[in-house]
């Protein structure tokens, strides 16, 4: 028996050397498919133990799209706590009203199916004080800095309901739906209706171009089809939540005599009369991973920093968490926005998969999976890699040119394949990219 043991060891280093040959035949057969000729890939795997089972390009910096998420919501748990919840207040001060921000990014929005429902313990509040007549509706967006765009992010990009401004103040996620029917003669309904809207189009295909303006009136102009529909981004966030608060005002019987406007520099008003709680950093944290939201991404990572809060100060933080908690080499990564829409995000398979590893630590493990998309299950992953859904917790990403897939894998041994899957530089169709991807996850997952 002592005699078989050494030949038992070898003969089970030889099986698993076999099969990470037998895996990497077929990963380098899926990255070659003729759809993807051209197109950079960067791979990491590796088991438990941090031990490599396929790597590609791993130490290479890559845009990552939206798995830059992954950082930005690790920064904002570890240094935040998923307990906090983020504060709205109202404020009276003399005969105005204020709204102050605090940075949450959910206020009317996916959680609001009745938006008037929103500013209800505001209007309670006035009401127990006998107010029915305000003059100014000011929003107080303070916390944050005049940067309300990175600078880095497309211009074409811009407009779209993924793409809109950051600010300390949101509501509805910055986005007002628009229906238009009746080209020759266009009448166009917006949600919220407060929005007012005007249509210059001319029947024929295509859609037409719509945009908000600084005061968030849309204009549409081109041509439009019989019927049109879409989100548009707004133009100024804070100006959005001071409209919806005299609107709420209004229909619940307090007029509002003067203007509403926007106060960026730190003022002490003068009474602080009620506060709206977020939801949970958990749930707010969940919409950054599962559907991939930019602007939660965007103001939870913005406001890690302290009045007025920066981008550039919160990266700093993230650098500091990243580095020194997570262990990912400070030339790992660069990060210019919180969600990973600009092409200037740059980070290696190698990082994404430590910080995965991070994740994946038995004393963090059931928050992170639960917090993570799940196959089939709501968020980008719906309608993919459906077999693994009990195996399986990742974070997609997809801008133009970029695909990417990261995650962690359950393993029919009790343990876990960490996995990072980055394309850059598809000049082809994203589906082909996307269905190479989970491929390749299908082989990791053997």
């Amino acid at each position: 028996m002592r005699r078989a043991l050494p030949l038992f060891a070898i003969l089970f280093a030889a099986c698993a050397t076999a099969r990470t040959q037998s895996l990497t035949r077929r990963i380098d057969d899926i990255r070659h498919r003729p759809q993807l000729a051209g197109a950079i890939w960067g791979i990491d795997v590796v088991d438990d133990a941090g031990r490599t089972i396929y790597a590609r390009h791993e130490t290479t910096l890559l845009i990552p799209a939206s798995n830059r998420k992954l950082f930005a919501a690790a920064t904002v748990a570890s240094c935040q706590g998923l307990d906090r919840q983020i504060a709205t207040e109202l404020w009276r001060d003399a005969d105005d009203l204020v709204i102050r921000g605090g940075g949450d990014p959910s206020l009317g929005g996916r959680w609001a199916f009745d938006r008037d429902a929103v500013f209800a313990p505001f209007v309670a509040a006035l009401h127990q004080r006998g107010v029915t007549e305000v003059r100014d509706v000011i929003a107080d967006v303070s916390l944050f800095d005049r940067v309300t765009i990175p600078g880095t992010w497309k211009v074409g990009n811009l407009g779209s309901d993924y793409a809109v401004p950051t600010d300390a103040l949101a509501y509805n996620e910055n986005v007002v739906g628009i229906v238009a029917d009746h080209c020759a003669t266009p009448v166009v309904v917006t949600d919220p209706s407060f929005v007012p809207a005007r249509a210059n189009v001319a029947c024929g295909r295509g859609e037409p171009s719509v945009r908000s303006d600084s005061a968030n009136a849309i204009a549409m102009i081109g041509s439009m089809p019989e019927h049109f529909q879409t989100l548009a981004g707004i133009a100024d966030p804070a100006l959005y939540a001071a409209q919806a608060l005299r609107d709420v005002l209004e229909h619940a019987g307090i007029r509002v005599t003067g203007k509403t406007s926007v106060n960026a520099m730190p003022r002490n008003w003068q009474e602080r009369i009620v506060v709206i709680e977020s939801p949970s950093l958990f749930q707010l944290l969940s919409v950054v991973l599962k559907p991939s939201q930019n602007l939660y991404a965007e103001m939870l990572f913005k406001g890690l920093s302290a009045q007025p809060a920066s981008y550039e100060a919160s990266e700093d933080i993230e650098r500091r968490f990243l580095t020194t908690e997570v262990g990912v080499p400070n030339s790992d990564f660069r990060f210019v926005d919180g969600s990973g829409l600009s092409p200037d995000d740059l980070v290696t398979p190698r990082a994404i998969v430590t910080l995965l590893r991070w994740m994946n630590d038995p004393s963090r493990r059931a928050v992170w999976w639960m917090m993570l998309a799940r196959p089939g299950d709501e968020g980008t992953l719906r309608r993919r890699l459906l077999p693994f859904a009990d195996r399986m917790r990742g974070k997609t990403g997809s801008i133009n040119g970029v695909n990417a897939l990261s995650g962690i894998l359950n393993m029919p041994d009790g343990g876990h394949r960490y996995f990072s899957i980055i394309v850059n530089h598809n000049a082809g169709d994203s589906s082909d990219a996307l269905k190479a991807i989970d491929a390749i996850v299908g082989e990791i997952a053997k």
